[in-house]
């Protein structure tokens, strides 16, 4: 490959780039280093970084050495050396060592580290350095050049050149012009002499290719052998008239990734092999029409040019063949079946067929006056058909066809669209393919012409390109690219991140099935995988891969004539057409860049503070934004090195940076964080792993946990304060309406005692001294005493109402004594035994339920004494943990629900009264049949309807000390 085929990128001081270089080395993770009189310099691919240099003890350097465990020795101009190790440095100064500048660093196979200055050598001995002489084999001359060529340790001074035995530390002087000779890097057979003997810089590149800078020549050379001649094949130079960033070459590199580097007096300059190979014409082209042979070569046509030839196996160095008198200013071409050229010429068809050039008549009405020549109009494409026939379409006249020597007007098909076609076709089986503006393209096979249009689904403006191989048709234009399906309908292609490939120029499908377009973006590459998937599955995003001029792709696409813009050699390799470029790409070999790149976190900013990632403290509180600075070296294409980070605790995925090689985060919470960040280079090999950050930011006060706990008990506190309150109004508005009603109560007791009940004891007094009436017969007496008896019960009964309504008290002994009154006064005129019996620990009731409890009690005992000719009646009160239970059983002759029913309707609704309260205290009234005989009253209720809530002694001391009491 010829220098002018590397794709260039200068870097001059004023993008930040060091000047004067005087040493470039390339550490293990991949960053290159820069020594010059300005200081040191390292560089990820995009940014001169020179922060290191305020940590040296002197700016001007003079060498350099990159160890692989990292460590980077510099040499400096006055004497002294340093080494950086993990971002720390250390310095060894100029009077432990001999004087003069460090001109180099070399390490034994034995480890041991040796130095070399203008001035003498010098070895590492333990931790001190010891200066070299006669008795190891070196006079102490004054050295020129240390360094290792080929394996072995070299010293050169102005007239010897010593080798260094690695084994027993001495040096022995060699041939002084085969030393030279190897280490310029000339090939073997090639004599050192004045046309090649360098300055000290050089480099020889894997293809054998010496670069290096004449003494006596500016910019720079590089030259090649071919053979065992001391001529060389080829020398090329390379100054500032090409972009050099200065006049000479002070130092040449070659990197990992196999990019040569120059530095020069005022800048850097990078050489790179790109994926496409720019052809090198040896004069000047423009507007370019390709063909290819069957034999893997193309032909190209040009403005101002001949018709030239390119060989399937051309040397990089050779130039085309080119074909004088044929082809002058042609704009189509195209390659018969049986291998002839047709190209226009400026006022005619040419033909070549290898040996001669002929001449064919232009079709009628296609040639016009331009400046008093007669010259043929533009030539939108050429092809022959299965019967030898050519086609060809004029621009502003239309389609052709010669056909034994005379033209005719579209072929003489009325079906073909009026006007020139944009492009015309031949496929494999000799049918002719039309494309046309609007969405239009016509095949005619024969004599038969098939119409495509948007009623076909074609959809793609212009058609500006097609492609035809097999069963597979392609076709390109302003709007997108489509598919011809066999059933004859056309489908758009749409790829990933919704890219429709617009003013695609060019399109080739491979025989592996790739897709390749050519357009103003570049080059894009589908591949043939990513195609299947989109033909099963239309709705499917083909992802894709762009190729650009830093590809070495050198200029843009024209997007109407000459075209098409690409094409395939038989050899299978895609040829790329720019206005004044040619370039070819091998699908099957790529060239691709399999360095991983290394990802780095530089420096992480937060508070107007900014902190190495190898030493960050603690944030301090109140940080809330942050900016993490990150790099990965890449050389080739820094461009398109994509990272992905993700901050744990913060995105719930990987994010993709874009390229800005710095993320920004705000709204920062305290906590300890992980940050990862990885990298993919252009050719999506990604970071063996990703680089991780860890770092806390610090809570203020407020945002401790003591503090939220703090916060969160004083909230209690008052909450509880509040409930308390409120409680505390609840229970006073309670007493108050108990008070109330209790009062009110006692009122009516008094007005029923002071007239229903002395009243009825009046009448009582007159109905007693009525029944000892003598006037009165023995069946009026009983039937006064009858009266009497029932007035008295009557009277017992006000005086238990009375004394229920004063009933205040809601205590078990209260509920128990009250319940032995009531069955003690009905025992007292009947032989049934009466008795009650409580089991659990008693509890307190509310005052509701122990009204409402003895009043259904009253009435079950009332209604057993006088209806269930009992021997006993028994109430049994059961305070459980979850319910409260009172039950009156007899051994009487019990009482079924249809008894009941009857009763009530006779107006006897004592029943449905107990019914009634149970349901207003929210329980249930069961009433059953006792075994053997008898009947069971049971009354139940939950513990939340029954029972009082009583604080405990806790939450009472608590409302005491809160409420005062």
């Amino acid at each position: 490959m010829q220098l002018s085929q590397l794709q260039h990128h200068a870097y001059p001081t004023r993008d930040g780039a060091p000047s004067h270089t005087s040493a470039i080395v390339q550490t293990p993770d991949g960053f290159l280093w820069f020594a010059s009189q300005n200081g040191l310099y390292r560089f990820d691919g995009v940014h001169f970084d020179k922060s290191v240099t305020r940590l040296l003890p002197s700016t001007n350097i003079f060498s350099l050495y990159a160890e692989p465990n990292g460590d980077l020795w510099m040499g400096y101009t006055f004497g002294g050396i340093s080494v950086l190790h993990d971002g720390k440095l250390s310095n060894i100064p100029a009077s432990d060592l001999p004087g003069g500048s460090v001109i180099g660093f070399v390490r034994t196979a034995d480890g041991t580290l040796w130095i070399a200055t203008t001035r003498g050598v010098a070895r590492q001995k333990n931790d001190h350095w010891e200066t070299i002489g006669p008795s190891q084999g070196y006079p102490g001359q004054h050295p020129r050049w240390f360094g290792k060529v080929n394996g072995d340790i070299y010293l050169f001074d102005s007239k010897t050149a010593y080798v260094l035995d690695q084994q027993n530390h001495q040096f022995h002087i060699v041939d002084l012009s085969q030393a030279m000779h190897d280490l310029i890097g000339l090939p073997p057979g090639i004599a050192l002499n004045k046309d090649n003997n360098p300055y000290w810089a050089s480099l020889r590149d894997p293809s054998g290719a010496l670069w290096f800078t004449h003494e006596d020549k500016e910019g720079i050379t590089r030259v090649r052998w071919n053979d065992g001649s001391g001529s060389p094949s080829s020398e090329e130079h390379f100054d500032q008239r090409d972009g050099l960033t200065g006049q000479y070459g002070l130092v040449y590199f070659m990197d990992r990734e196999s990019n040569v580097w120059v530095g020069t007096e005022d800048g850097v300059d990078r050489f790179t092999i790109g994926k496409f190979t720019p052809f090198h014409f040896p004069g000047s082209m423009s507007n370019l029409t390709i063909a290819a042979d069957a034999k893997g070569g193309v032909w190209v046509g040009s403005l101002r040019e001949y018709g030239l030839h390119i060989e399937g196996d051309i040397k990089a160095d050779q130039n085309p063949t080119r074909i004088a008198g044929f082809a002058l200013g042609a704009d189509c071409s195209m390659v018969s079946r049986r291998g002839v050229v047709w190209m226009p010429g400026r006022n005619d068809l040419e033909t070549y067929d290898g040996s001669h050039i002929a001449h064919i008549p232009p079709p009628p009405g296609t040639v016009a006056d331009e400046h008093g020549e007669q010259v043929l109009q533009g030539c939108q494409g050429i092809a022959e058909d299965a019967a030898g026939d050519v086609w060809v379409s004029i621009v502003k006249v239309g389609v052709f066809k010669l056909s034994k020597g005379s033209w005719t007007l579209d072929g003489g098909l009325k079906a073909l669209p009026e006007g020139p076609a944009i492009r015309v076709l031949s496929d494999e089986s000799g049918r002719i393919w039309l494309t046309y503006p609007g969405s239009r393209i016509a095949v005619v096979d024969h004599d038969h012409v098939t119409l495509y249009d948007i009623r076909n689904g074609l959809n793609v403006g212009n058609v500006l390109s097609l492609y035809v191989r097999g069963t597979h048709a392609w076709a390109t234009g302003d709007n997108g690219v489509a598919y011809l399906s066999p059933s004859g309908a056309f489908t758009s292609l749409v790829g990933k991140n919704d890219n429709t490939f617009r003013d695609m120029s060019g399109v080739v499908e491979t025989r592996t099935g790739e897709l390749w377009l050519n357009g103003p973006d570049g080059v894009y590459r589908i591949g043939a995988d990513e195609i299947a998937k989109w033909l099963k599955q239309p709705g499917y995003r083909p992802s894709y891969e762009l190729f650009t001029q830093a590809d070495g792709i050198n200029g843009v696409a024209i997007p109407i004539r000459p075209g098409p813009t690409m094409t395939e050699s038989t050899d299978g390799r895609i040829w790329v057409v720019t206005k004044q470029n040619l370039s070819w790409i091998d699908p099957s070999h790529i060239r691709r860049n399999t360095i991983a790149p290394d990802v780095t976190i530089s420096t992480l900013t937060a508070a107007k503070s900014t902190w190495p990632a190898q030493s960050v403290p603690s944030m301090p509180p109140t940080t809330h934004g942050i900016h993490i600075a990150y790099t990965a070296p890449a050389m080739s294409m820094p461009e398109r090195v994509h990272f992905r980070y993700r901050l744990k605790g913060v995105d719930s995925d990987w994010q993709d940076d874009g390229g800005r090689r710095e993320v920004f985060y705000a709204n920062m919470q305290p906590g300890n964080y992980r940050f990862e960040v990885s990298a993919l280079n252009e050719d999506g090999v990604a970071s063996p792993q990703p680089a991780t950050l860890n770092f806390t930011i610090m809570p203020a006060f407020y945002q401790t946990l003591w503090f939220k706990v703090l916060v969160a008990c004083v909230v209690v506190l008052a909450l509880s304060l509040i409930y308390l309150l409120r409680l505390r109004f609840l229970e006073r508005r309670y007493h108050l309406l108990m008070e109330e009603r209790l009062s009110e109560r006692e009122r009516i007791a008094r007005d029923l005692h002071d007239t229903l009940l002395q009243g009825m004891q009046g009448m009582l007094l007159q109905v007693e001294t009525l029944s000892n009436s003598r006037e009165l017969s023995d069946a009026q007496r009983l039937r006064v005493t009858q009266i009497e008896e029932k007035m008295r019960g009557v009277l017992i009964e006000g005086r238990d109402a009375i004394s229920a309504l004063r009933q205040a008290e809601s205590g078990h002994a209260g509920l128990m004594a009250k319940l032995e009154a009531i069955g003690n006064d009905a025992a007292m005129h009947s032989n049934t035994h009466f008795s009650i019996r409580v089991e659990g620990e008693s509890r307190p009731l509310r005052p509701e339920v122990c009204e409402e409890t003895i009043a259904i009690v009253r009435e079950s005992v009332i209604n057993a004494f006088k209806h269930a000719e009992a021997e006993w009646v028994l109430v049994s009160i059961y305070y459980t943990s979850d319910a409260f239970i009172a039950n009156v059983t007899d051994n009487g002759i019990g009482i079924s629900e249809q008894k009941i029913q009857e009763q009530q309707q006779d107006g006897h609704w004592g029943v449905a009264g107990m019914r009634e309260r149970a349901a207003k205290l929210g329980g249930q009234l069961v009433i059953r049949s006792a075994s053997p005989r008898g009947t069971t009253v049971e009354l139940s209720l939950s513990r939340h309807a029954a029972y009082a809530v009583q604080p405990s002694i806790k939450r009472r001391w608590f409302q005491r000390w809160m409420l005062g009491g």
